[in-house]
């Protein structure tokens, strides 16, 4: 409900104090009782206009990859400030810069009301967010549950600390003419993307996945390591990457790297999209964002990609990619008004149009997605049943250990691909890559 306006009576304090000027008081209680009726007025108005002041609701959040979705974002800012009587600010940051900014106003314990929280943040800085259950439950009562991936990031001890918001689908992307060209099929498993990497390298079309300090490079080679059964955390927050299932994994990434281009092991997160985008890539496991890029600047491009589902290994079919959530912060004068503006952006209507403004990319993470499915955003994308499957595989990066600062740093510090570099590169033999890699965990999860 908008909140009542207030209205104020000023007082004409000259008058008042001369009317009850000492000339005019019998004795001194009456006087105190005037002086202290007089100082709990100026003491009210002041907690008033306070009121008043702290009407202004800050967000801090991502430049989004697709800029519609902020200018949506900023819309529906403007909406609710008349509806609810309110400013609200949004200080869009970019990605590169965003981490180290969110830093700095944990680090002071001050800033924005509401904040931008992606994969593990939520845990890492639980401490300085308020629990929103009541928002969350809201959302799941217009949308259904949550998948679990978004439990794994927003959950902590029975608690929501965040509202998760969405995340970005990571399928197989590929060329439909290169894989006629090469007689393959899209491959389901990774021993079918062996396969069908080394016939689309030797006709001069190769696959390309990062193994590099880059986010796409940790997130497709812990897809792998779950689908080969291993775990570089187990969810107990024991170091257990030193095992066979691993050494099998890290066999299979230097037989797959002999068909990829050399420069993967040191491409950036838009290594991938180039590839796709050059004209010489066949296959990327990446966001949508390729598709979306291509059909704006590549229409040649755009009608040869299909999607298809990550592959699956030995111990099954995985997917993480980036997931984005909003928190509230303990510091905020504005916590009430913070949780109106998240539910308002979770009306059907306004976060349905959200979606559609983001043409797909803001993928919602509910199990049912049926509210979704009539979007005319996924016009533009072949197989689209492929990214409202994705998210029935989705987990978080280090998935299943324990969220926390611990897993953040983790997936920082690029500990996994730099263990699969350093063995196929040569620099370490299989035995010592992987002890490196244990004792570099180890350094970061000491109990």
């Amino acid at each position: 409900m908008p909140q009542k306006e207030v209205r104020v009576k000023y007082l004409n304090l000259s008058t008042y104090i001369k009317k009850f000027s000492l000339k005019g008081v019998k004795n001194m209680k009456k006087f105190k009782k005037v002086f202290y009726i007089l100082i709990m007025g100026l003491f009210l108005l002041s907690l008033i206009f306070a009121q008043q002041q702290s009407k202004l609701l800050t967000i801090l959040t991502w430049a989004n990859f697709v800029p519609e979705s902020d200018q949506y974002l900023a819309k529906l800012a403007e909406e609710f400030g008349k509806k609810y009587n309110a400013q609200v600010r949004i200080d869009i940051v970019s990605l590169n810069d965003f981490s180290a900014k969110l830093a700095a106003e944990i680090q002071s314990n001050s800033g924005h009301d509401i904040i931008l929280l992606m994969n593990y943040s939520t845990a890492l800085y639980k401490n300085y967010l308020i629990p929103v259950n009541d928002v969350v439950s809201r959302v799941q009562i217009i949308y259904g549950s949550y998948v679990s991936a978004a439990k794994e990031a927003a959950m902590i001890e029975g608690n929501w600390y965040s509202v998760p918001c969405y995340y970005t689908p990571s399928p197989g992307v590929y060329r439909k003419d290169y894989f006629a060209q090469a007689g393959v099929n899209p491959p389901d498993t990774y021993d079918e993307l062996l396969k069908v990497a080394e016939k689309l390298y030797k006709i001069g079309h190769p696959i390309g996945l990062p193994i590099s300090h880059c986010g796409d490079s940790n997130d497709w080679l812990f897809m792998l390591l779950n689908s080969f059964g291993a775990k570089a955390i187990d969810s107990k927050g024991n170091v257990t990457i030193n095992s066979p299932q691993t050494r099998k994994a890290m066999e299979y990434v230097k037989e797959l790297s002999k068909y990829m281009p050399p420069d993967i092991l040191a491409w950036d997160g838009s290594g991938n999209n180039k590839w796709i985008l050059s004209g010489v890539g066949s296959y990327i496991i990446n966001s949508m964002s390729v598709v979306a890029a291509a059909k704006s600047d590549f229409p040649d491009i755009y009608k040869n990609i299909g999607l298809v589902l990550p592959p699956k290994g030995p111990a099954g079919r995985f997917e993480t990619t980036s997931m984005y959530s909003y928190g509230i912060t303990k510091w905020s004068k504005n916590q009430t008004l913070a949780k109106q503006f998240l539910r308002f952006l979770f009306e059907e209507n306004n976060f349905k149009s959200w979606v559609e403004a983001s043409k797909g990319y803001n993928m919602p993470l509910f199990t049912n997605m049926t509210k979704f499915k009539t979007l005319q955003c996924w016009g533009i994308y072949p197989d689209v049943e492929v990214l409202f499957n994705v998210g029935k595989l989705y987990h978080l990066p280090l998935w299943p250990a324990p969220a926390g600062g611990s897993a953040q740093l983790t997936y920082d510090s690029y500990i996994i691909p730099d263990m699969f570099a350093n063995y196929i590169t040569g620099r370490m033999s299989m035995d010592d890559a992987i002890k490196w890699a244990e004792q570099q965990l180890t350094q970061i999860w000491k109990k």
